[in-house]
């Protein structure tokens, strides 16, 4: 068997190696919604605050088309109130993308009651390909 072992991988122009047709995260973050202020990330541009419990997160790389496929958990707190993942979630992934469907989708956040929160806790996975 045989081992390899490398400190770093760089493309063949010296750049950072690109994951194309695998199934790898693209873009991720952690984030308050409150704020917005991203805790930590990959390959996120920026958090914008469109309204209470709405976020649009933008990548700093885009997608190679509308079609990928994400997913948020998020955290809800609203006051004394707590709300988990089973009842935090009133909106839906890439509610609204950007216009050309590659670069940002908006997050949306809320009570069980359908009112908008904004979440302590929100975590976003992007996967797909890259353009």
């Amino acid at each position: 068997m045989s081992t390899l072992k490398a400190d770093t991988i760089q493309s063949t122009g010296g750049g950072a190696a690109t994951l194309t047709k695998q199934y790898a995260f693209k873009m991720w973050v952690n984030f308050d919604q409150t704020g917005p202020t991203a805790r930590d990330s990959f390959n996120l541009s920026s958090l914008t605050d469109v309204a209470t419990g709405k976020t649009t997160v933008v990548m700093t790389n885009a997608m190679s088309d509308g079609n990928y496929s994400g997913s948020y958990f998020n955290n809800a707190t609203n006051g004394t109130d707590a709300y988990n993942f089973s009842n935090a979630y009133t909106g839906a992934f890439g509610n609204s993308k950007s216009t050309d469907g590659r670069t940002s989708t908006t997050i949306i956040t809320g009570s069980y009651a359908s009112a908008y929160v904004d979440s302590g806790q929100v975590d976003v996975t992007v996967v797909g390909d890259l353009a």
